[in-house]
């Protein structure tokens, strides 16, 4: 028998862990009444739909499951998936219906059916826990509602959730339309935060499949006031041109003035921003150092996602004053105020619970034009 070479050559294999993974801002859940569940969909449990006519199987056309569901499973753009969970109705038990399904899976974009809308106790309880959770809720609203809205009613529902200051809710209203503002919210779940200039705003997007409404100058004004904040789908005319179908004043009830692509950008940039982090942590074969060398790599992790969110165009670059000293400088997108050696001056009490320096990070949006003025000087 031959001398094994591993008894001169030892070898120690380390594989590296997966570590976490970011999450999925195109996944929805969808709230179904009880009573359209079919046979052998128990309450409190959930089924994932990749197609609509996979949908129409447990879901009649005529139920308000498959019409909230149409919205987002049919028309442009594509979205790959919804899941459904069956839940109760009322309002005391909603947060709790709520919980149930946050605690088996996590999703980002909340759906609703419009008689569990209609009921504004109801819709607010949803609103909040919405808040809460970092879910973004798609409060739509027809009918009575819508109307009320326009004719800037007191007590109406926008002005209620304008007024609480809700930055993840946003409230198309539409006067037949049920379900629009869901055609809107896949625009968003469409984004690839990975892919170059990938971000978007929600303003002046297409949605084929709602119909385009024709409003009075009082209704617009209405809706766009900062007390209210209501998305609207319009017809846009200029002296007999006619663009038939925009979204309009994509704004969410946030206290911030902040528009939908704000809060979904900066929740991605957070989750992006945590995962790397976490992974820099947890992926080290031996240990991160609690030295600057080890303050570094978070620190070169932060910048990696800086610069994948400048790529992507939720960053860019801006003059801006600098608020440390007072000097006028120029960004590309994000500044890091932390620099490796700050972890030589930690405090015994956080060297002992090994933290790491606290990492200081400036963000400045990349915004979108949403309207231009011209001057001109005819001579």
């Amino acid at each position: 028998m031959s001398f094994p070479a591993t008894n001169i050559i030892q070898i120690n294999t380390r594989i590296r862990p997966a570590g976490l993974g970011t999450a999925n801002f195109a996944s929805a859940m969808l709230f179904a009444p009880n009573g359209e569940l079919p046979v052998g969909f128990t309450a409190d449990t959930y089924r994932t739909y990749f197609t609509l006519t996979a949908l129409a199987v447990d879901f009649a056309d005529t139920t308000e499951t498959y019409k909230a569901a149409q919205r987002w499973l049919g028309g442009t753009p594509a979205t790959r998936e919804i899941k459904v969970w069956g839940t109760a109705l009322a309002d005391a038990t909603f947060t709790v219906t709520l919980n149930k399904a946050r605690n088996i899976i996590w999703w980002y974009w909340t759906l609703i059916t419009a008689p569990i809308l209609a009921v504004e106790a109801t819709a607010t309880v949803i609103a909040q826990w919405c808040e809460d959770n970092g879910s973004m809720f798609i409060n739509n609203q027809t009918g009575t509602a819508a109307t009320a809205i326009r004719a800037n009613t007191a007590g109406n529902i926008a002005i209620d959730f304008t007024t609480a200051g809700f930055r993840h809710v946003f409230t198309p209203a539409h006067a037949t339309d049920a379900y629009a503002g869901n055609a809107l919210a896949k625009h968003f779940a469409a984004v690839n935060y990975s892919a170059d200039l990938s971000t978007i705003t929600g303003e002046f997007k297409k949605s084929p499949s709602v119909v385009a409404e024709n409003l009075t100058d009082t209704a617009y004004a209405n809706m766009t006031l900062d007390t209210t904040k209501a998305v609207f789908y319009t017809v846009v005319d200029n002296q007999g041109s006619v663009d038939s179908g925009r979204w309009i004043n994509t704004r969410t009830h946030s206290a911030f003035g902040e528009f939908i692509d704000d809060v979904v950008n900066l929740d991605a940039f957070i989750n992006y921003l945590t995962t790397a982090l976490y992974n820099s942590l947890a992926n080290v074969p031996t240990k991160l150092q609690q030295t600057p060398v080890g303050q570094a790599v978070l620190l070169g992790t932060a910048r990696q996602v800086g610069q994948q969110f400048i790529s992507n165009g939720y960053l860019g670059p801006r003059n801006y004053i600098d608020p440390d000293d007072g000097v006028e400088k120029y960004t590309l997108g994000f500044e890091i105020m932390t620099v490796p050696e700050d972890i030589l001056d930690l405090s015994e009490a956080d060297r002992n619970a090994r933290k790491s320096a606290p990492i200081r990070m400036r963000l400045f949006r990349a915004g979108a034009i949403h309207s231009a003025v011209v001057d001109l000087d005819v001579y």
